[in-house]
């Protein structure tokens, strides 16, 4: 599915919406559940997602090919109704419309229209008792509409008291006359209530009633947003699909961790054959050693998890089902954890857990400890890991773990490739190389006194450094035959695209020679019809006159013999028979039944024979051919004796000349060559356009002294030169 919807984002085809992220509407589903009224705005938001599964659906659907995506998108329920329900009473803003019911609206009219009989009777209040009032206005208490009265005319004023201001210099006072019509105001603004509950109660349950499906066609969509996701992140990354192979072998070919800057980031290449058990990585600090071990755990997760892979298509994973790691340092003061002691609890549950579908990950094997014994713990962990029969990846430092790794035929030895020169990490990775640490380099680079450096060297002794100097030439041997191995790739694609283009126009040179052969038949046949033609008008006019008639009979006949062995000809190309006689064979020499060419059978293609004459090879039928004796017909001898002007080289240039111009020289060059002790020529024209190559080729294939020729080789000049054999 993720492929398919990769081709769907590579096609820009709009299937998904920008604003994929409106079905996310678990938190008003969730109140749906639990039966609580939804307001008009968590309606609104369910009916953008119901939209959004109606919107998807068509869009899948309408894919012109069938994919697992549009089986899925099948699946997808229809909610029209739902939605049209929720649209009709709910307005934009979340507010219920009038028209969501009728007495909604009549409860809505009678409002406006007690609420304006209030708003008159306020303003005729306020004129009439303005000395009573500190501010000549209405303001609501508890939805009730009261008057600001100043405590010295409390008295002028009959009505209900609300309240009174803290300096209680203010009364606010529910005039008598009024009590009616804020009774009446309040009756209707809660029966307005009651009706906008219960139409959003009843929208609410018909959510409810199919919220199961939603909430499963929502999971459909997150899915489909999840895959829609991850096609975006495989062409921003160039990433691919990589299904689990069936073979137990790591192969991450041009792998890039996806969390380095895209522009810095060094591909790299991890094998670890299905034969293998663990690779050992080895080489300085700071060249990848770390990055390459999370690179392997995290495509491995990627991979199983369905996430397209930053490497080439081609690579292989396995599919693992647990993945042990152990990297960087988790000192954990509380329980009392060192640095090797908290490698070793990771280590200890990877070997009680461990199996032949485990990949096992540590970083700096052996490390936080005396390196002796490191080295020594870290072995038999390797040997106990082989015993296990998973997988790992192990870097380390360990002089006796690299040499160990070197010489296990189950372990592959790897290291990060470091620059003599400048002495800085290239971040590649040496396949089959273990690799040196180069901490005096390095240190020596940053500047450590060289003394130090020196009596550094003496403690080491004199046998580790030579196997640390041997692993630098080893390592340096090593770039150099990949260099050399890039510069032969190059050159074998040069040399294939020369192959390519000396075999292109080969056959072009070829097919226009046998087309020049079939258009000679053509007309020749067509010769023949024409001139049947005639002689057959011609008996027309003679039987009106009724004379010489049988001589034209004759010679219609005469031209209806040889049109007919011409169309035998071509027939006899296609229509397999039997030959009489002893059957053909590769090496015999024989002529075309209808024609006095003589060629030599070369080969056989089928119920065919591959025939060579001079140089033009034509597939026929046995039936086609008669076997001769003759291997090429006589020239008449020359009545004078050629004089022979000595051939200092095999060789002649053409170049610059025309065709025309070329013909002579040419043939003169064949003269001499026959006469001298050479067999083989070359013609020099160039490449240019190609005509004049075309013009000599066709000088050769008409001279019956040349058995065959063809372009150079890249060494004899390529296709600018015709090699001539005679």
């Amino acid at each position: 599915m993720l492929d398919e919807m990769i081709k769907l984002v590579t096609s820009e085809q709009q299937v998904f919406p920008a604003n994929f992220v409106a079905i996310d509407i678990r938190e008003v589903l969730d109140k749906v559940r639990q039966a609580q009224i939804v307001d008009g705005e968590g309606l609104l938001k369910i009916a953008a997602a119901l939209l959004t599964i109606k919107l998807v659906k068509k869009n899948v659907i309408g894919l012109e090919e069938n994919t697992s995506i549009k089986d899925l998108a099948k699946s997808l329920g229809t909610y029209d109704e739902i939605v049209s329900e929720i649209h009709k009473c709910v307005g934009e803003d979340g507010s219920v419309r009038d028209g969501a019911s009728e007495r909604l609206k009549q409860l809505r009219i009678d409002y406006r229209r007690v609420s304006e009989q209030l708003r008159k009777k306020v303003e005729s209040f306020v004129n009439t008792n303005r000395t009573y009032l500190q501010e000549p206005i209405a303001t609501l208490r508890d939805g009730r509409h009261v008057f600001p009265v100043k405590a010295t005319h409390r008295s002028q004023i009959k009505g209900i008291v609300h309240s009174i201001s803290s300096s209680a210099a203010t009364y606010f006072v529910e005039p008598e006359e009024f009590v009616s019509l804020n009774n009446d105001l309040r009756e209707l603004r809660e029966k307005e209530e009651e009706e906008i509950n219960r139409i959003l109660r009843n929208l609410t349950f018909k959510v409810l009633e199919r919220v199961e499906k939603i909430e499963q066609d929502l999971k459909v969509l997150a899915h489909l947003d999840s895959l829609y996701a991850r096609a975006i992140f495989a062409r921003q990354y160039d990433a691919h699909v990589i299904y689990p192979s069936q073979e137990y072998e790591i192969n991450l070919i041009s792998a890039r961790h996806p969390l380095i800057d895209r522009q810095k980031v060094v591909p790299v290449d991890i094998i670890l054959p299905s034969q293998k058990s663990g690779l050992v990585l080895t080489g300085p600090n700071t060249g990848g050693k770390t990055v390459t071990l999370k690179t392997v755990g995290l495509f491995c997760s990627m991979m199983m998890a369905g996430f397209p892979i930053p490497c080439y298509e081609n690579s292989k994973l396995p599919a693992f089902f647990r993945i042990f790691i152990d990297i960087g340092d988790e000192q954990d003061i509380k329980q009392n954890l060192s640095t090797f002691s908290s490698h070793i609890v990771n280590v200890i549950k990877a070997l009680e857990l461990s199996d032949s579908k485990t990949l096992v990950l540590l970083d700096e094997l052996g490390s936080g400890t005396d390196p002796v014994e490191g080295a020594a713990l870290g072995l038999a962990i390797i040997q106990r890991l082989k015993e296990l029969g998973c997988k790992f990846v192990i870097t380390t430092h360990l002089t006796p773990i690299k040499i160990y790794a070197a010489s296990d035929e189950k372990l592959v030895s790897a290291s990060v490739e470091f620059d003599p020169q400048t002495l800085n990490p290239t971040f590649h990775i040496l396949m089959g190389v273990p690799g040196a640490s180069h901490a005096f380099e390095i240190a020596r680079r940053l500047g450590l006194d060289e003394t130090v450096l020196q009596q550094a060297q003496r403690f080491i002794g004199q046998e580790y450094m030579n196997v640390e100097k041997t692993i630098e030439k080893y390592q340096e041997q090593t770039v150099v035959l990949r260099e050399r191995i890039e510069e032969l790739e190059k050159e074998k694609q040069i040399l294939e695209q020369l192959k390519a283009e000396y075999e292109a126009k080969y056959a072009e040179l070829k097919k226009k020679k046998i087309e020049e052969l079939d258009e000679e038949l053509k007309k020749t046949y067509n010769h023949i019809k024409e001139m049947k033609k005639q002689i057959d008008e011609a008996i027309n006019k003679v039987k009106k006159k009724n004379q010489n008639l049988e001589t034209l009979r004759t010679a219609a006949r005469l031209f209806e013999e040889q049109s007919k062995t011409v169309r035998e000809f071509e027939l006899l190309k296609d229509q397999p028979q039997i030959p009489s006689g002893q059957p053909l064979s590769i090496g015999d020499i024989v002529r075309l039944r209808n024609g006095e060419a003589v060629g030599k059978i070369i080969g056989v293609k089928g119920e065919k024979f591959v025939v060579d004459f001079n140089g033009i090879r034509i597939e026929a039928h046995p039936a086609a051919l008669v076997r001769t004796a003759v291997e090429s017909r006589q020239q008449p001898a020359e009545s004078v004796q050629p004089v022979y002007n000595g051939l200092g080289k095999p060789e002649v240039d053409v170049r610059g000349l025309t065709v025309d111009e070329a013909e002579p020289v040419i043939e003169d060059f064949v003269d001499r060559l026959i006469l001298s002790d050479f067999k083989i020529g070359y013609i020099i024209h160039g490449k240019g356009t190609g005509r004049l190559a075309v013009g000599i080729w066709e000088i050769l294939r008409r001279d019956g002294r040349v058995k065959k020729y063809r372009f150079g080789t890249p060494n004899e000049g390529g296709t600018g030169v015709t090699v001539v054999e005679v």
